[in-house]
């Protein structure tokens, strides 16, 4: 898809137009917040958001970001759709899984929870590692032990279709269309092979933080009706079941072995800069390194 430029958006209005579930991203932002200075993210770089919406903009300001540009899937992102924000936004029209842009465009790439959306996840990921010059943040779902025994024991279910329910049964599913998407999970060895695989010149740091965030309310409960979550709550009532849910996602992320088998997936990949050591650089060119 060829980039569709915008005009910037100076972001000044009251409501947020997330175009998303407006979700509260407040454990998000404290994971991403710890990891900053750990993946040595400077906050004055060029970011590029990925299937974004306003709301990844307010979240990404309250992280001291100031050069965001803001792009998604189709071209209806609204201007001056945020508010309280000091900030100026460039919007974008581009497809994750071709963006229509030159390599290393952006010092930084970030999608939230966008890359099980589209055909191929790996595709999308080797997108962003090829159009951001420093790093690439993003969150998605978990692939862990506890993860899958959910999944087999029908508490979670593999397709979203929650999401396309919200959307009025005509968007927020593979590429935002009316289709259900598979959830694709991840986790920190996935990771490794797709940016190994990608970047076999490079030498890069995958930064890596699995955790448990149960970001539901008593409405969204009740539309959960193809997992026995509905049975169960239906048994001991949806506050009851949102109370457990919270206790044991604050106990759980306490004990790292336990945190590790969370639902949430965190990570940020780092480009070092450094080639692998059976590398070099030679006349502009990269060769294989007959001294190693």
């Amino acid at each position: 898809m060829i980039a569709n430029v915008m005009s910037p958006a100076s972001v000044t209005k009251q409501q947020v137009d997330a175009g998303d579930s407006k979700k509260r991203r407040d454990q998000f932002l404290a994971v991403f917040l710890g990891h900053i200075k750990a993946c040595n993210i400077d906050p004055n770089e060029k970011l590029l958001v990925i299937g974004g919406t306003w709301q990844d903009v307010d979240l990404l300001v309250r992280a001291g970001f100031k050069d965001i540009t803001l792009s998604n899937f189709q071209s209806h992102l609204k201007e001056d759709a945020c508010s309280n924000l000091s900030a100026k936004v460039n919007l974008l029209a581009l497809d994750a899984e071709h963006i229509d842009l030159p390599d290393g465009s952006f010092d930084c790439a970030f999608a939230h929870e966008v890359l099980h959306h589209c055909r191929s996840p790996h595709r999308a990921l080797c997108e962003m590692l090829r159009v951001a010059s420093k790093h690439v943040v993003l969150l998605e779902p978990n692939d862990s032990l506890s993860m899958r025994a959910l999944t087999w024991a029908g508490v979670s279910f593999p397709y979203e279709l929650f999401s396309v329910v919200y959307h009025g049964h005509e968007a927020g599913g593979v590429r935002d269309s009316c289709i259900p998407n598979f959830i694709y999970r991840w986790n920190a060895n996935e990771v490794r092979k797709t940016v190994s695989s990608y970047l076999a010149e490079q030498v890069c740091a995958v930064h890596a933080y699995p955790y448990w965030d149960f970001n539901v309310d008593e409405e969204e409960l009740s539309m959960r009706k193809e997992t026995r979550i509905h049975a169960i709550t239906s048994i001991m009532g949806a506050k009851n079941f949102l109370v457990f849910l919270r206790a044991f996602q604050i106990a759980s992320n306490a004990i790292p072995v336990l945190r590790r088998q969370g639902n949430k997936f965190f990570c940020c990949v780092e480009k070092t800069g450094d080639l692998r050591p059976w590398l070099t650089a030679e006349d502009e060119k990269i060769i294989f390194n007959p001294r190693f």
